[in-house]
């Protein structure tokens, strides 16, 4: 169970683009061979995007993984880069914190408002409550990431 909730975010973000993928084949067939396209599709897959996005940012933070440009902190003491990774860390955290809150406040405006989708006519905060969702595990994993630095900080002592 805890490998699960470990790499919850990689498996869902795999299943979701298998599911795009497969939708995006079958919406290509219909429009070239059966001259018939399926709008719905282009719907799912652009709230598809938006989740494997920000679910995508989550995994990274996960492994430590966001691209960054170490010209200067390679040349720093071993403290000094660990204190550059909490500082970054503590930003991801705040960026997952605004996405959370605006992301709440979008999808609540959605609900409130009563919107639909174009296509499909679905209550838009069923796409909009993705943000905050992703949101919180973005924070959770940078989280996860700032105990790690501090705990290889205390090391160094």
């Amino acid at each position: 169970m805890k490998k699960f909730f470990a790499e919850i975010e990689d498996n869902f973000c795999g299943l979701l683009l298998f599911v795009m993928a497969i939708l995006t084949c079958i919406n290509v067939f219909a429009r070239y061979i059966l001259h018939s396209s399926m709008p719905f599709v282009e719907e799912l897959t652009c709230v598809g995007l938006v989740i494997i996005s920000v679910g995508g940012a989550a995994t990274a933070a996960k492994r430590g993984a966001h691209l960054g440009l170490t010209l200067f902190t390679d040349m720093m003491p071993k403290k000094a880069q660990i204190v550059c990774q909490i500082v970054g860390n503590l930003l991801g955290i705040a960026f997952g914190a605004v996405l959370v809150y605006f992301g709440f406040l979008m999808a609540q405006q959605e609900y409130v408002l009563g919107q639909k989708t174009t296509g499909m006519q679905w209550p838009e905060w069923l796409y909009g409550m993705w943000i905050p969702i992703c949101g919180a595990v973005l924070i959770i994993r940078y989280l996860q990431l700032t105990a790690k630095e501090l705990k290889a900080m205390k090391e160094e002592n």
